[in-house]
């Protein structure tokens, strides 16, 4: 196990992280669905190939950890988490566009992945406090508003004369 801040990392997590999902997601995105697209007849699906790529990688990540985790919920943290992994996947695909090498791109993955297991013992509370503050205020309700208002009591009952 490595300890980092307080939480221990066992090393099979850390060997999964840094070595084996870099190496098999960039296959699998970057010279499989990133250059199918990029070499496809439309013209559209060339042009937006990165963005297309980044989106799928986002969302196949959300969908597995939906499978995975029983009880998960759409506004989750690490739902959210998991969907915002379309942002690095993004500048990964278009390092691959410019660059065309597959190790510079495994090598940011991998150091993404190794912020991503230093950052989310604390990122997931954090993220998981502020849905919550966010949750628990609609808002569409104004901030004071009373929770009853009649015409009637916005006049005095009685009017003094002069």
């Amino acid at each position: 196990m490595l300890p980092f801040f307080s939480v221990p990392i066992p090393w099979d997590v850390v060997l999964r992280q840094l070595l084996l999902a870099p190496c098999f997601e960039e296959i699998l995105f970057r010279l499989g669905l990133q250059e199918r697209l990029s070499t496809a007849r439309a013209a559209a699906a060339r042009r937006h190939a990165v963005a297309l790529t980044a989106i799928a990688f986002g969302a196949t990540h959300a969908l597995v950890l939906a499978i995975v985790t029983p009880g998960l919920t759409p506004t989750s943290p690490a739902l959210l988490l998991a969907l915002a992994t379309a942002l690095p996947a993004w500048w990964i695909g278009r390092s691959y566009r410019r660059h065309r090498s597959l190790p510079r791109c495994i090598a940011w993955h991998a150091g993404f992945n190794a912020c991503w297991l230093l950052a989310a013992p604390t990122l997931l509370p954090l993220l998981a406090s502020v849905l919550a503050s966010a949750l628990a205020s609609p808002l569409d309700a104004p901030l004071d508003a009373p929770s009853h208002t009649s015409i009637s009591s916005a006049f005095p009952t009685s009017l003094s004369s002069s």
